[in-house]
C-alpha cells in the first residue's frame, strides 16, 4: 500500500518539478532569422523617418520656407540616425535573444520555426508589417474621431480645476 501511495505522490508531484528547457541561444538566433526580424526592424525605421516628416509637415502648416524645410529634412535625418545608433539590430538582436530565452521554452520556439517555416507562418511574416500599417492608420482614424470628446473633457477638467497661483 505505501509503494503504491508513494508511486501515487510521485506521479502528482513530478509534473510540476519537471521545468521545460530553456530556449538555446541557437535556437532564437534561428527563429529571428526565420521570421526576417531584422528586415522587419529596418523597415520600421523607414516607416518612422516619414511619419517624423509628415508629423513636423502637418505642425508647421503649408507655409514652409525652404530653410524651415532643409531643417525639417536634416532633423528627420538626424532622429533616425540617433534611432538606428541606439535602436539598431547590433543593440536589439542581443535583447531579443535575452528576452526569448527567458520567455520561451525551447519546445516553444522549435513550435515557431516549424509555423514559421509553412506556407502559413511565411504569409504571416510577409503580411505582418502591412498588418502593422493598416492597424497604425485605424488606430489614427479613431483617435482623430475621439479628439473632440478629448478636448471638451480636457476643458471641463481645466474649469474645475484651481489655477496653480490661487
Amino acid at each position: 500500500m505505501k509503494k503504491w501511495m508513494l508511486c501515487l505522490l510521485f506521479v502528482v508531484i513530478a509534473p510540476a518539478t519537471v521545468h521545460a528547457a530553456p530556449a538555446s541561444e541557437a535556437s532564437v538566433h534561428e527563429l529571428l532569422e526565420v521570421t526576417r526580424a531584422r528586415q522587419m526592424l529596418e523597415q520600421v525605421y523607414g516607416q518612422m523617418e516619414s511619419m517624423y516628416a509628415g508629423s513636423m509637415q502637418q505642425a508647421l502648416g503649408d507655409d514652409v520656407t525652404p530653410e524651415t524645410q532643409a531643417r525639417m529634412q536634416r532633423f528627420s535625418a538626424r532622429m533616425t540616425a540617433l534611432m538606428k545608433q541606439e535602436m539598431g539590430w547590433d543593440v536589439m538582436a542581443p535583447m531579443y535573444v535575452d528576452i526569448y530565452s527567458k520567455s520561451f521554452s525551447e519546445d516553444e520556439i522549435q513550435g515557431m520555426l516549424a509555423f514559421y517555416r509553412t506556407p502559413a507562418g511565411q504569409a504571416v511574416i510577409e503580411k505582418m508589417p502591412l498588418v502593422m500599417q493598416n492597424t497604425m492608420q485605424a488606430v489614427q482614424q479613431r483617435m482623430g474621431a475621439m479628439m473632440p470628446a478629448m478636448q471638451k473633457m480636457i476643458a471641463e477638467e481645466m474649469e474645475h480645476t484651481p489655477a496653480a497661483s490661487e
